[in-house]
């Protein structure tokens, strides 16, 4: 073991969770992380762009 401390920014990201949403162009669900919520993401399937809102999460 190390006694190294964690890397810049572990303390912060420890308490992230993945949440599923879904397209609402195509319906493909995704696995984002939760302070991903309010953002824009790009669907994989289609491309489309769209804020992943908390009614989306599956």
């Amino acid at each position: 073991m190390s006694d190294q401390p964690h890397c810049p920014g572990f303390e912060a990201n420890k308490s992230l969770s993945e949440v599923k949403v879904k397209c609402p162009a195509c319906g493909l669900e995704m696995e984002i992380f939760s302070d991903e919520i309010g953002k824009t993401i790009k669907c994989a399937a289609c491309g489309v762009s769209f804020e992943a809102a908390p009614n989306q999460v599956t």
